[in-house]
């Protein structure tokens, strides 16, 4: 019996295209520091973007030296087409917009985001810590748009203690 087998796939990110291959200007030495800077990298989007068909959309990631997580999703604001979400223990803490996803993960993977976590935010989004910390976003957010003072937002978050 002849079997054919297939090859996985090869992703490649931004870094690694650019200095794969590119030694014309630079020197032999310089493109193979270059190189040694970028693989880390590479080696992380080959293996997200392996383990997930190219498509690794809502796959949380974590730091490996904190507890932050982010995952790249459809930007909903429509700034751009997609979206690298970042949440702590907390809560949200943050986003970037990019063009593509190939953009948002590698530069995802770029931040630190490089052991994957599935399930991340449905496990730390059912925690008594994540409700408070979405509770204290609220009540920055009602300060942030002049509903209340700042010693009104301070008093609020402080009566959020254990």
């Amino acid at each position: 019996m002849n079997r054919i087998h297939s090859s996985p796939r090869r992703y490649r990110s931004s870094a690694w295209e650019s200095v794969r291959g590119s030694s014309d200007s630079r020197s032999d030495d310089f493109a193979r520091h270059l190189r040694e800077i970028v693989r880390p990298l590479q080696i992380a989007y080959q293996r997200l973007m392996a383990a997930y068909d190219g498509h690794p959309v809502g796959i949380e990631c974590r730091m490996d030296a904190r507890e932050s997580w982010a995952f790249a999703l459809p930007d909903a604001s429509g700034v751009k087409s997609w979206r690298v979400q970042q949440f702590d223990l907390d809560g949200f803490v943050g986003h970037l917009c990019f063009d593509s996803l190939n953009e948002a993960v590698e530069d995802m993977l770029r931040m630190g985001y490089c052991v994957t976590d599935p399930g991340a935010l449905d496990r730390i989004g059912s925690t008594a810590r994540w409700a408070r910390g979405v509770r204290r976003a609220g009540i920055m957010q009602k300060h942030q748009e002049g509903l209340i003072t700042y010693c009104q937002m301070i008093d609020e978050i402080s009566s959020l203690a254990d």
